[in-house]
């Protein structure tokens, strides 16, 4: 690691360009220390480094020129300008809108670097805005399957993160909500684990799938054990980004043991109806299972005085809040679902390591028995990089 690994707080008129050789070293190790590929690092750093050209040609040099409408103009002027040359089939070098958004990615990629370093206040990138002239990335082979977008993966994660900073700051222990929201949606985000691993199934031919537990997790080494879609334990690597808010989420929550699940249910009604069945299977005579409920205010008081286990949050009480929060963050997706979903979710994590790893690597953290089910998975990131390869070769036909 060189020197330019750690940047210093800057002020707005500080050059984009500072931080860049910091960047491309933070990236040329993945998180297992291993060397990241050569070709991804030359693309990165071709990429951004044409980026920031581009920017100071425009007139924007500095932190404080740097804002979603600068990005938009970048977008509409460079990205979709090249992708309208392919399709028009004129002379002009021309890209893909995968190509056109795989850039994209990688622009926002620094940009949120330079955020997480105090660099910037917001990623510009991420902001509708900025957004907005981005060709449409391309449906996958599979019309009907979601993957969640590096973008979208980062405004969601941003918006809940910010919601629970201010449900904290309003309410303190008292906005577990809002802290285990936090919590959930960076780890179904950046783990790969399937939402059953995780969460309740309120199926009777499920009875196993009761939502993982704090016994479950390891989050020195980052690890969290699921049951898998084989009936077999497995672990989930949940990567660096989930700790933090789970750690918070433990404070907060403050669980009578290890026994409890990571993700409360919320729901009072459920709560209450658990403890009044957990009570009742104890010999208590329903008049003292009553009174017991009735002298208490909050459902978990009783359950850590009484050593009693909170059901989880359900699958399907997830998706309903992937849906409110997709509409609150202005998110929009198109395909049969209008929402993000928790196994579009999945496969975007599995997206990712597959293009800037390799496709064993995403096989590892989707935990794919058969690679071959990944190849089917990320087919259309072979075909679209294939013919980009083509489209150079017969450039001059």
């Amino acid at each position: 690691m060189t020197d330019h690994a750690h940047p210093r707080v800057c002020a707005v008129n500080d050059p984009i360009s500072r931080p860049f050789e910091a960047f491309l070293d933070s990236k040329a190790v993945t998180g297992s220390g291993e060397t990241r590929s050569g070709k991804y690092a030359r693309q990165l750093e071709r990429v951004v480094g044409d980026w920031i050209e581009q920017m100071n040609n425009r007139g924007v040099t500095t932190f404080g020129d740097l804002d979603g409408q600068a990005i938009a103009q970048w977008t509409d002027e460079y990205l979709a300008r090249r992708v309208r040359a392919r399709e028009s089939g004129t002379s002009t070098p021309g890209i893909s809108a995968a190509t056109a958004n795989v850039y994209y990615d990688y622009v926002s990629s620094y940009l949120e670097y330079c955020r997480t370093w105090e660099l910037l206040d917001e990623n510009p990138a991420a902001t509708a805005v900025a957004r907005d002239p981005l060709p449409d990335r391309p449906s996958r082979q599979a019309s009907e399957q979601q993957f969640w977008s590096p973008q979208e993966r980062m405004v969601i994660t941003r918006y809940v993160r910010q919601r629970a900073g201010e449900a904290i700051d309003e309410r303190g222990a008292d906005a577990l909500k809002e802290v285990r929201d936090h919590a959930l949606i960076y780890t179904i985000g950046y783990s790969g684990a399937r939402g059953a691993e995780i969460l309740r199934v309120p199926r009777g031919d499920d009875r196993r799938r009761t939502g993982v537990t704090w016994e479950d997790i390891d989050l020195d080494e980052g690890t969290l054990l699921v049951l898998g879609k084989d009936q077999d334990y497995e672990q989930v690597p949940l990567t660096d980004k989930p700790l933090p808010p789970l750690r918070r989420l433990r404070e907060v929550l403050n669980p009578a043991s290890d026994e409890w699940p990571i993700f409360t249910t919320s729901h009072n009604p459920t709560l209450w109806a658990s403890a009044r069945e957990q009570l009742s299977s104890r010999d208590r005579t329903e008049a003292a299972v009553e009174e017991l409920l009735e002298s208490f205010d909050r459902p978990l008081q009783m359950y850590r005085s009484h050593d009693l286990i909170p059901p989880a949050l359900t699958t399907e009480g997830a998706r309903h809040l992937l849906q409110k929060f997709t509409e609150a963050a202005d998110i929009e997706v198109s395909g049969e679902k209008d929402y993000l979903t928790l196994h579009g979710a999945r496969r975007g994590v599995g997206e990712q390591y597959y293009r800037e790893e390799s496709p064993a690597a995403a096989q590892r953290a989707l935990r794919h028995d058969d690679p071959r089910t990944t190849s089917e998975m990320y087919a259309h990131i072979e075909a679209s990089e294939l013919s980009d390869v083509g489209s150079d070769i017969f450039d001059g036909e």
